[in-house]
């Protein structure tokens, strides 16, 4: 892992909270790092919860409520509940998943992202309990917050899940601002199943295989039941080398040198001709080659550049397109660094889990989970730590390496080309310089390994006091994850130790005497002397010589007790008016333990020095607790049997929930709506909800420590023209004193800063409201219609911004240059950012407007005049139009969210099912309406600002032998479709199946 590492501009940001990076890549990531829309009916009699309510009655639906059910999932063949929801244009990309670059500290973890909110303001639920999240606290992890990691439920177990908007937070708690997603387990299973699929792309790779084993029995006369679970999946990775869109060949937007555009479209692929991953030696410490011509690099007669082939000798440097910042180029012989990025993480999951219930008399019922679980997922490639003058003095940590020009690994003619070039250069002949991007050194791959240990029980009952029922229910819930990561880097010293080679006696390459070893202990503590040169041409023993076993520990807890009764209290004429009142105490902690090489050495001034090339990580640990009361009550004002004229039904809902928690202090929040039924055809529906997130171990705990990030800098000449006000901009910028034509090096490679938790931060406040109407005509049966407006405004919100936010927070001010923003970074004399503040604090605010609709119809084709035999045709679509997404830190700093590649205006999901006894076909597409590579950037800043529509469609078909063998194939992207033009850029979780190409997969599933 690189403590720097070069990047190219990037677009805005999906989301206001920017996951700090140790390291972050020269493409901006982190180096380290089919539906209805109601909830499900009732049968005669029959009560189910509703995931907006803890009350048992099925006709509260005051908010836009989503349904996935398990034969969705079955259909479509997820072994990824989190993918499934992902799949809804509901979700945005997720804060992590097994598709694209891995959270640190979290590889193959799921932590799905309602409204591109923020995975963090969505509250996942179990049987309506919350569950452990196993999500890193360090500041380095993927999001900060406590997710819940979807990729730990086993598909087969589920019955369906519940997508809630907006309205959670009084009925469930704090996290719940975007929705809430509920997963309603099986219940009362009562047979066995075992399903096993196998998958494999058409390219031939990315196989994945899995088997589950699904047994219920009922015991004592139907009192009790017993159901088990055991899921195991295997999904072998792919690195982004593998697909011509994602490897170090595909079009890229990159500087234009015609100046023509800021950033316009290139073939060949993003290069850096700065270093290569064999070396590139120089004369002086500086960069070998800068707009395609020699620098400071080695030369020949010609004055060509040279650098080391992969076995290790000099040849010309063939330079690409130089592009206008001095250091990329379009093709040529420069590091391709697409080649070195994670597509999708190998992936080992086996879970099991039990669930019972037992009724110990008409009037008490005991239910119980037990989860256990391990899953294994590691990143399999990543950028490598470099050695190059962008990021320090030659000899210092990711500096250019200083090598004795006699180094015994170079030929004879090599080491004379060297010593004549530093002559011709008036430079001693001794040593020169070496940039190097150490790809077979350190490949960024890293390991999570994660066990979940979870438990629930309770107790439920009824009474009846005169002519009014009521039930109540307690229960314990208990969850823990302990994760380790596990990688294999480069220790420093040891490292320029055996960089040191010399010839002994006897001739044989061994390391200069005189040697210390690093205070850490290697995989060996016998130097072994380091080949350099080329690629892959180090022995085993110099690897393991130089690099160390770097291992993090995570351990996350839960427990939440909780109780309530409810029941009616008043009989009116449209129905007994109902309530709930409970009480909840939960305890979260977290912690974090960076391990021996990434906390570093102890310096005698209590400071740590790093052992590699990461920077010193701290220990995260922290705990808090809650005591809630809340409370719930639906007044139904008038019912269909009253015969209301113009009135079919009418129902009012309220909720509401005090928070004290133990480090924020106490919240309220509220809601309140209604259901309105002028004819039984059409339900208009509303809700007003305030809700809140408390701040996360990480927000509030995390030691400050340092970061590394790339910008946007508004100031710098490709960003002047950009923002919501150029003009003030432009002004500001030049008041700074710096020209029109500035250019800054954080856009190019990172600059290093400092991030933290803070113990003061307060609560996120969140005012939301919808408003819609469900149609259900009587003339054309089957059919269902719904459509809602949702209004999120989030204020108060924590956010670690990033350098982007805060300096255009600063420049784009009409009070520059006292803005807040303004003192969280500093300038050289040069204009250059040389530091920067980017800690946690309540310093954002981010407005979501969209409409959420969907269409469900089920036409059994009898109608139609054809036979029974001939099934069921079922129709359904979900769309997601938005307004409005823009988030903004300080007054005057805007980032529109909306348009951007991953959040089109309009998202669209349709399936159309044909299904029979034995036999059903679904079809089912996506649409992504165009977007633009930046909505925030000035005209003429891409040479193709506007990106295509896009279309996916995939199917599966079923048949059922007999009653106990069913056999599934199913095919994703049939037509093997790219990702949309001008093909430049991609979200890997948005865009999976387009990157992947077609995919197929066959499963089997056998029930008795």
């Amino acid at each position: 892992m690189a403590c720097a590492t070069p990047g190219q501009a990037q677009t805005a940001s999906s989301a206001p909270d920017q996951t700090q990076c140790q390291t972050v890549n020269a493409d901006g990531t982190c180096a380290d790092t089919t539906v209805a829309n109601s909830a499900p009916t009732a049968a005669q009699g029959e009560a189910i919860i509703v995931t907006g309510s803890r009350l048992k009655q099925a006709d509260i639906t005051t908010q836009p409520t989503q349904t996935v059910t398990g034969t969705t999932l079955s259909n479509r063949g997820y072994t990824n509940i989190g993918q499934a929801l992902t799949d809804l244009p509901t979700f945005g990309a997720p804060g992590n998943s097994a598709a694209g670059p891995q959270g640190s500290f979290g590889a193959g973890q799921t932590f799905v992202n309602m409204y591109d909110l923020g995975a963090q303001r969505t509250l996942a639920l179990v049987n309506g309990n919350r569950f452990v999240s196993s999500g890193s606290s360090s500041i380095f992890g993927s999001v900060q917050g406590s997710p819940v990691d979807l990729g730990q439920i086993a598909p087969d177990l589920v019955d369906h899940i519940d997508v809630v908007s907006v309205g959670g937070a009084p009925i469930y708690g704090s996290d719940a601002i975007a929705g809430t997603v509920n997963v309603i387990l099986k219940k009362d299973y009562q047979g066995l199943s075992v399903s096993g699929s196998y998958g494999l792309a058409e390219a031939g790779d990315a196989p994945d295989y899995n088997v589950s084993l699904l047994a219920g029995t009922n015991f004592d006369g139907g009192r009790g039941n017993v159901t088990v679970n055991v899921f195991y999946d295997h999904q072998t990775g792919l690195a982004t080398s593998a697909r011509a869109t994602t490897d170090g060949s595909k079009i890229f937007n990159g500087t234009d040198p015609s100046g023509t555009y800021t950033y316009a479209r290139f073939n060949g692929g993003l290069h850096y001709s700065v270093f290569t991953n064999t070396g590139m030696p120089m004369v002086e410490d500086y960069l070998p080659v800068t707009g395609g011509s020699a620098a400071s690099a080695i030369t020949n007669a010609s004055g060509q550049a040279l650098y080391f082939s992969q076995d290790g000798h000099l040849i010309p440097y063939n330079s690409g397109t130089a592009l206008a910042n001095g250091i990329t180029e379009a093709g040529g012989d420069g590091f391709a660094i697409g080649d070195y990025g994670n597509l999708l993480a190998n992936n080992q999951r086996i879970q099991g889990t039990l669930l019972t219930n037992y009724e110990f008399s008409d009037h008490l019922r005991f239910h119980g989970e037990f989860w256990i679980g391990r899953s294994k997922a590691s990143n399999i490639s990543d950028q490598p730590f470099y050695n190059t003058w962008l990021f320090a003095g030659a000899g210092d940590v990711n500096g250019n390496l200083i090598l004795s020009s006699d180094n015994p690994f170079l030929s004879a003619a090599d080491q004379q080309a060297i010593k004549s070039s530093l002559a011709a250069a008036g430079q001693p002949t001794d040593t020169f310089y070496l940039a190097r991007a150490n790809t077979d050194l350190a490949t960024g791959a890293f390991t999570t390994t994660t066990d979940l240990y979870r438990g629930v029980a309770g107790l439920d009952g009824d009474f009846s006091v005169g002519s009014h029922n009521f039930t109540w229910e307690a229960s314990v819930n208990y969850g823990r994850t302990d994760s380790t990561t596990d990688s294999r880097e480069v220790v420093n010293q040891n490292y320029y130790n055996a960089l040191d080679a010399v010839t002994d006696a006897s001739g044989n390459i061994v390391c200069r005497p005189g040697y210390t070893n690093a205070a850490i202990a290697t995989f060996s503590s016998n130097c072994a002397p380091l080949d350099i040169f080329g690629y892959k041409n180090e022995s085993q023993a110099a690897i393991d010589y130089i690099t160390a076993p770097a291992r993090t520990k995570q351990v996350d807890t839960q427990l939440d007790i909780i109780a309530d009764v409810k029941g009616d209290v008043v009989h009116l004429p449209g129905g007994d008016v109902q309530f709930v009142l409970g009480y909840e105490h939960r305890r979260e902690s977290q912690s974090f333990d960076p391990g021996a090489f990434y906390l570093g050495e102890l310096q005698s001034d209590g400071s740590y020095q790093q052992y590699g090339n990461s920077t010193h990580i701290a220990p995260v640990s922290g705990s808090y607790t809650t005591n809630e009361g809340f409370g719930e009550l639906t007044i139904p004002l008038v019912s269909p049997d009253m015969n209301v004229s113009f009135i079919h039904s009418l129902q009012l809902h309220g909720a509401a929930r005090y928070t004290d928690n133990s480090v924020a202090g106490g919240s309220w929040s509220y809601t309140g709506g209604a259901t309105f039924s002028p004819i039984r055809d059409i339900t208009f529906r509303g809700n007003y909800t305030q809700s809140f997130r408390s701040p996360s171990i990480t927000e509030l705990f995390a030691p400050t420590s340092g970061v590394f990030e790339t910008a946007n800098d508004p100031c710098d000449a490709r960003y002047i023209d950009s923002g919501p006000n150029p003009t003030q901009r432009a002004a500001n910028c030049a008041a700074a004193g710096l020209p029109a034509d500035f250019q800054s090096n954080i856009v190019d490679y990172t600059a290093k800063g400092t991030s933290g938790g803070n113990p003061g931060l307060q609560n996120e406040l969140a005012k939301s409201w919808t408003a819609g109407a469900v149609i259900a005509p009587r003339f054309l049966p089957g059919l269902q219609i719904s459509s809602d407006y949702v209004s999120i405004n989030i204020t108060n919100e924590i956010a670690s911004p990033g350098v982007t936010s805060l300096l255009n927070a600063c420049y784009d001010s009409t009070n520059y240059p006292n803005a807040p923003a303004c003192s969280t970074f500093t300038r050289d004399s040069t204009g250059q950012i040389t530091n920067f503040e980017d800690s946690y604090a309540n310093i954002a605010l981010e407005n979501f407007r969209a409409l959420q609709s969907s269409l469900d119809y089920t036409l059994p084709l009898e109608r139609l005049g054809l036979p029974e035999s001939a099934g069921a045709l079922k129709l359904s679509a979900n769309w997601l139009h938005t307004y409005r997404h823009y988030y903004k830190v300080g007054s005057d700093d805007v980032t529109h969210v909306l348009n951007n590649l991953a959040d089109p205006k309009d998202a669209v999901q349709g399936n159309i099912d044909w299904a029979t006894k034995h036999f059903d076909w679904l079809w089912q597409g996506t649409y992504y309406g165009p977007t633009q590579v930046d909505p925030d950037a000035g005209a003429g800043t891409y040479e193709y600002p506007r990106i295509s529509p896009y279309w996916m469609f995939n199917t599966s078909v079923g048949i059922k032998a007999n009653e106990h063998f069913t056999l599934r194939l199913m095919v994703n992207n049939i037509f093997d479709k790219g990702i949309p033009a001008p093909y430049t850029s991609y979200s890997s979780n948005k865009y999976f199946d387009a990157l992947m190409g077609r995919y197929f997969r066959i499963n089997a599933k056998v029930t008795f």
